[in-house]
This record gives C-alpha cells, structure tokens and sequence, in this order.
C-alpha cells in the first residue's frame, strides 16, 4: 500500500492536462440532470464523493481551472448540511445558535413540529435547549465529555456546514438507512434563512454520526467508536 501511495503521488505531480474553461459548468449541468432521478440521486453523490478522493489523491485539483475548484469544495449535503472540505473557522468559545433557550421535551416537540426523540441508551437528558430555527438539542454530560444529538426538519434549505477532511464521511447504516459517520474532528457552523454563516455558533466536533428518519435529521456528537454511534442512533424512542 505504501509503494502505490507513493507511485499516486508521483502521478500526480507529473500529471499535466489541459481544462476546457468550460469544464465545471458541463459537469455540473450533467450532475444536475441525472440527479432528477431519486432513484440514482444518492448513487451519483458516491461517485462524486470517490471522484474528488482519487482527485485529491492525484495532486490534480491544483491543475484544473478557479471554478473547478471551487464547484468541489462541497463534498456533499445531506439532510440540511453541506460538508465541505477544509479546516473551516475557528470555534467560539461558547457556541450557541440563535435564540437557543432550555425548554422540556414535550415543549421542544410542540415548537419544532415533529416528535423529539430520546436515545434509550443515553436515558433522560441533562439538559434540553431550542433555537429559534427549531433546531433542538440534548445534552448529556459524560465522564469522558459531552455528548450532544441536534434534530432538526430536514428541508431544502442548508441550515449547518460542516467542514471535514476531504473523503473523511464514511457511508454507515442506521436501521438501513444511509448515515454518515465523521472519524475526524470537524467544524459546524449554522446557517441562517439568509443564507449567512454565524460564526458565533461555530462548533467543533469529535465523532460525528449523520442521519435522516422521518424527516428528520439527527446529529449525535461525542459517541465513539462509529459502532457505538450507530448502536445509540438505531434505538430513538
């Protein structure tokens, strides 16, 4: 394995190509149109997902045109969050989305519109929080950190980035549907109605699980390993 990263490498700072300037536009469009078919949607964002590893891998993003680049910052969105590749901006200090006040469970669910669910795993949370974009939260506080589960309507709209180390999301299943786990640390940021980042709620997060039920996108944050997230995740009651 050590030998092909190192032929990879040496591919990639020999490979020399020629980008049309019109080459992100006709990949995107063509993107665009296959994506119309639900049933080869998330088939399409995997070979996205592999493309942009093996391009990464090559060295050749450094060698394609401004645009290219910037149309494969996104790696994917999923369920209301955009993941893109990269560091993102530096945590706050004490990360709060907008409005965010304690509340109940039976309150959190009134406001939010759906049914809040609890992991049987984790029991009764330490605290319970909504924001004004109906974004509610559980809080555990464990001996080895805390543990966090965001749930949120999942929408058109993007309400999270979160930035992560390119080809990071690992493809897990959650009582069979597809969810994405994030090994490494990452950053999470809201987004606004106005399509603004708010540094202020700008959050870091070690060991991710992303998945959709219902309707519903949940977020389980300080659960480790993956084997362990997906256990929490399969039973919400």
């Amino acid at each position: 394995m050590s030998d092909l990263t190192e032929d990879l490498l040496t591919l990639g700072r020999e490979w020399s190509t020629h980008t049309p300037d019109d080459l992100a536009e006709r990949v995107l469009t063509e993107i665009a149109r296959r994506d119309r078919h639900p049933a080869r949607r998330l088939r399409w964002r995997r070979w996205v997902m592999a493309i942009l590893a093996a391009l990464a891998a090559l060295g050749i993003a450094a060698a394609v045109s401004a645009p290219v680049r910037a149309a494969v910052v996104r790696i994917l969105t999923f369920g209301g969050v955009e993941v893109r590749s990269g560091a993102g901006p530096t945590p706050a200090a004490s990360p709060m989305l907008p409005g965010e006040h304690p509340t109940t469970l039976a309150a959190a669910s009134a406001q939010a519109g759906f049914r809040v669910r609890v992991p049987a795993a984790l029991g009764t949370p330490d605290q319970i929080t909504i924001s004004d974009a109906n974004v509610v939260s559980l809080r555990y506080e464990r001996p080895t950190g805390l543990v966090q589960i965001d749930e949120f309507a999942a929408d058109s709209r993007v309400m999270f980035e979160k930035f992560a180390v390119m080809g990071s999301a690992q493809r897990v299943s959650v009582n069979g549907t597809d969810a994405y786990w994030f090994e490494d640390p990452t950053v999470s940021i809201y987004v606004g109605p106005d399509g603004a980042a708010d540094p202020a709620t700008t959050r870091a997060l070690n060991g991710s699980l992303l998945w959709i039920s219902d309707g519903v996108t949940f977020r389980l944050d300080g659960i480790r390993p993956s084997a362990a997230a997906v256990a929490v995740a399969s039973n919400m009651t």
